[in-house]
């Protein structure tokens, strides 16, 4: 109990000495607090960018390895073990030359990832982007296979209750999911697929019908999206197996019969209402036209 009571002393007194070093030539370098708080932000965000690079990855663990080892090595330097603390110095300066080796496929991500952002473009509207022209890749080759599918992508308004009725997935939007979702011989292609914050929250969901008369020529799933759009601000796209079509439904209302580029202007305006590269995005012609085909 003394040992670890002494160790536990050894290694606060050490932290102690190291934090009042630092302060200590802050003093001396006559830092302004603006600059010292500046500096410390930066930091923050640096190890904040790495941490969330390495989220979910293998490296992550590995990057906890090296953490531990960096402990033991504040250890053996506060109780004085020369042989670990040799053996650990050896460890930790070969490794530091071997990290470009380890995280090569990290730190190509990362450098991509500060390449391709700009200061003033936000990274959500970049993941709807990429969400927007997956679902319009599968509704064009869902059409032209003419395969029925029921797409909503949820608004402000929770779905909770129409998520509650399909089966839970919580899969990142991709192309090739929702085909094979909504493949026949899927046995969730019976159903709708409900995306939340770029993800697949749920497939095979109910929704509720519309019960309009002008909507009596309609099929079901036309109704059902054509439902959940008068009674919540969900964006809900349609596949007709009969005919092949793409339709596009929101706020009560239902654009039939539109191309692929007409589909994905439509899901920038309902998703991404705000400016885009500094210009504010045009009504698109399928939003002009209104039932100009049968």
């Amino acid at each position: 109990m003394d040992i670890l009571s002494r160790v536990l002393a050894d290694f606060i007194l050490l932290i102690g000495r190291q934090a009042q070093t630092f302060w200590d030539n802050l003093a001396l370098l006559n830092f302004s607090l603006p600059q010292i708080f500046l500096d410390i932000v930066l930091v923050a965000i640096i190890f904040y960018f790495i941490f969330s690079l390495l989220q979910g990855s293998r490296a992550l663990h590995m990057l906890i390895g090296i953490g531990v080892l960096a402990i033991l090595f504040i250890l053996s330097k506060a109780l004085q073990l020369v042989a670990l603390g040799w053996l650990l110095d050896k460890f930790l300066t070969v490794f530091l030359i071997a990290i470009p080796i380890i995280f090569q496929r990290e730190l190509r991500m990362g450098l991509e990832r500060i390449g391709n952002t700009k200061i003033f473009l936000n990274q959500r509207a970049r993941q709807i982007d990429r969400m927007i022209l997956n679902i319009v890749d599968a509704c064009e080759i869902l059409a032209k296979e003419k395969t029925g599918a029921l797409i909503v992508v949820q608004g402000t308004v929770p779905l909770k209750e129409f998520v509650d009725t399909g089966v839970m997935l919580d899969a990142a939007v991709s192309r090739e999911l929702l085909q094979s979702i909504f493949n026949v011989k899927s046995p969730l292609h019976d159903g709708a697929v409900i995306i939340e914050e770029n993800k697949i929250i749920a497939a095979s969901c109910i929704l509720p019908h519309s019960f309009e008369t002008n909507h009596s020529g309609l099929g079901t799933r036309h109704k059902a999206a054509l439902g959940l759009s008068e009674n919540t601000d969900a964006s809900i796209v349609v596949v007709s197996e009969e005919r092949g079509t793409i339709s596009f439904a929101r706020e009560g209302k239902m654009e039939r019969h539109i191309t692929a580029g007409e589909l994905q202007s439509l899901l920038l305006r309902a998703l991404q209402p705000a400016r885009r590269n500094g210009k504010e995005l045009k009504p698109s012609h399928a939003i002009n036209r209104k039932n100009k085909r049968p």
